[in-house]
């Protein structure tokens, strides 16, 4: 077997294994075991990788130095690889498990709570995950800056509220194509997370205008990027409140929701000076949506998408 190639941040301080893609990524986590390699890795990226199990979690539990761990689309390992992991790793400072259909609340809540200094957890696609796990998560994890929900459709505003208590240093929220979202939950978001930077509500179909009405009191004055396509109920309101308490706001997604008129994008134009970037698909009340019309209200817009554009959470 070829062992990998590793990437060493100075061998006292361990190395970082990256096994993205790799087909045999399962058996070269087992040869590094066996040549005992493996205990000094402090960040291990099986991202896609093929063979990854439950035995494969239970030999990376050997790596007490571990901070960071992407399990991103291995969909082989159960809870009882994650409870086997929790028993060694208790380090991680980063973990994302995105896209594991099998896993639920009891190995997430296992992992979690062997870890609770976690400032980026990513359980996208993790479908079984419930309210349950998120207050446990939010409860064991208050120093958490980016989490990223979406997908998980069972999730209810008893998700939101712990999180609004609990995690007040998130930066990066992300509840896209989450049904179970309301008004009061999504509000206590708005209310209690002042340092949230990128926030994503996409496909949140009952949140209506009432949610952002807080924002005309507890402004988000570092949000940079919203994510409100889809929200069929929201409208001018919001529109209005986003630009009373979100003066930083760069990027905006309005895509498909046709209560947004011309007034709402005046309102905006106003209160959030700094936009570059917009999504108006859909905004049927919006006679001219024309990038001279639009520049005309934001000076700074280079990125306009009238056909719908997936958001990037990594632009800047």
């Amino acid at each position: 077997l070829h062992l990998p190639a590793m990437a060493a941040s100075g061998e006292e301080n361990g190395f970082a294994l990256n096994l993205h893609e790799a087909k045999d990524a399962g058996e070269q986590v087992r040869a590094l075991s066996e040549n005992g390699s493996l205990k000094t890795c402090t960040d291990l990226n099986l991202e896609y990788g093929g063979g990854v199990d439950d035995g494969t979690l239970e030999l990376i539990s050997s790596c007490v130095m571990l901070k960071s761990l992407n399990l991103n689309a291995c969909q082989q390992y159960t809870d009882e690889g994650l409870i086997s992991l929790a028993k060694g790793c208790t380090s991680l400072t980063a973990l994302s498990l995105y896209w594991n259909v099998k896993i639920t609340d009891t190995g997430i809540k296992a992992i979690v709570g062997a870890n609770t200094s976690l400032v980026s957890l990513r359980l996208s696609g993790c479908k079984h995950f419930t309210d349950d796990g998120c207050r446990h998560v939010a409860q064991k994890c208050p120093a958490l800056t980016s989490l990223d929900l979406t997908r998980c459709a069972l999730l209810t505003d008893a998700s939101l509220h712990a999180i609004a208590e609990n995690c007040t240093k998130l930066h990066t929220l992300l509840l896209y194509a989450c049904s179970g979202w309301k008004d009061p939950g999504v509000s206590s978001i708005l209310e209690r997370l002042s340092s949230l930077e990128v926030l994503d509500l996409c496909g949140s179909r009952d949140v209506t205008d009432k949610a952002f009405e807080v924002l005309h009191t507890h402004p988000l004055p570092l949000l940079r990027r919203l994510n409100l396509g889809w929200c069929l109920q929201i409208g001018d309101p919001a529109c209005i409140a986003i630009a009373k308490g979100c003066p930083q706001l760069r990027y905006l997604y309005l895509l498909g929701n046709k209560q947004v008129s011309s007034q709402g994008l005046q309102a905006l134009s106003q209160g959030t000076p700094q936009l570059c970037g917009l999504d108006i698909c859909g905004l049927c009340l919006v006679e001219d949506r024309g990038m001279g019309a639009m520049q005309g209200l934001f000076p700074h817009l280079t990125l306009l998408a009238k056909l719908g554009t997936a958001p990037n959470y990594h632009d800047h």
